[in-house]
This record gives structure tokens, sequence and C-alpha cells, in this order.
């Protein structure tokens, strides 16, 4: 009787401790985000999209935080440019450009190394995530968060390093090709 016990308690805890379907999210999408930034100083929140067309190799992910200073980085590999527009009360908007070689790196490729963490309330969604992490160096981690019916649907990702840690919510993520004008680069860019 001992025996059959103890077969079913572990039968149990192993049902429990199971890992779940390894993430595969879409590597072409568009998601609205919140993402807050965490450095040495303060925390600093924003609010925009992020999205990827893998077909034509490019990506966008721009945001507005609460000094009202928008950040865009578009990616555009068939190109060979990426351009980071900054615009700021105040100042005068600005662009970086620098060339891009190859061909646009999966957006969601690392969590094809990452290790199930278990599950973890999430007080700002109000839901149990399960949440995956992959440590491809010091001071360098990734961790992705999903729904434990939906996950494919990424619901949040951390990036942290060592003195910076990146915390995006996907408020809304949708597996659709993106309309060609969210990577529209500004003209400031082109000069």
């Amino acid at each position: 009787m001992v025996a059959v016990t103890f077969l079913l308690v572990s039968c149990l805890v192993a049902v429990c401790i199971a890992q779940p379907a390894r993430p595969n999210p879409p590597e072409t999408f568009f998601a609205d985000v919140f993402v807050e930034i965490h450095d040495s100083d303060h925390p600093v929140f924003g609010r925009g999209f992020f999205a990827q067309d893998a077909t034509l190799g490019h990506r966008v992910e721009s945001g507005t935080f609460e000094d009202n200073t928008t950040l865009t980085g578009i990616a555009l590999y068939d190109k060979g440019f990426e351009y980071i527009y900054r615009s700021a009360p105040g100042s005068s908007p600005s662009c970086q450009v620098r060339a891009l070689n190859g061909t646009i790196p999966k957006y969601w490729g690392w969590v094809a190394s990452a290790t199930y963490e278990g599950t973890r309330p999430d007080p700002y969604i109000h839901a149990t995530l399960n949440i995956w992490r992959y440590r491809p160096g010091a001071g360098f981690e990734f961790e992705l968060g999903v729904g434990q019916t939906t996950p494919n649907v990424p619901v949040l990702s951390n990036l942290y390093q060592t003195s910076t840690d990146t915390l995006t919510y996907f408020n809304q993520f949708f597996a659709v090709t993106p309309n060609a004008g969210n990577f529209t680069v500004p003209s400031i860019c082109l000069q």
C-alpha cells in the first residue's frame, strides 16, 4: 500500500511540475506595448508599438515616454540600414543612421535555447504566466512570459543587462503582417 501511495504521489508531482510546450511566437507581428526601463537612476515608463515583417526584413520599435520623448528604431535589412529617431520637447529631432549587414535576426530566436523557469503571478495583468529564460552570458538575460493556455502569444518580455532592465508588456499581440506605414523612415533620417 505504501509503495502504491508513493508511486501515485510521484506521478502527481511529475504532472504538476511538467514543462509546458516551448513558446513559438510568430516572427511577423504587430504589438501594442507598455515599456518600463529601470537603470541606476530611476524608472522610465512609455507606450508604443513593436512590429516586424520577417519576410521583408523590416523591424520597428517605437515608444513615447513620460517626458514626451519619442524614440523609434527602424531596421530595414532589405535596404541595409537602421535608423534611430529621437524627438524630445525643447530640442530638435535627431536621427542616427547605421549600416546593417545580412538578414533580419529572429526576434524570438533565443526562445529555442531558453529554460522553463516555472510560473509567476503578474500583478499588472492579474494572471499567472509561464516564464522562459535565456542567459547567453554574464550580465545579460532574456525572459519571456506567456499565458498558460496561449504559449505562442507573448505577454511580457524582460531584457536584463548589467546596469539596465527593460520590461515590455505586450498589451495586444497580433500575428499579422504589419502595415507598411509602420516602417516609414522619418524625413530627417534621409537627409
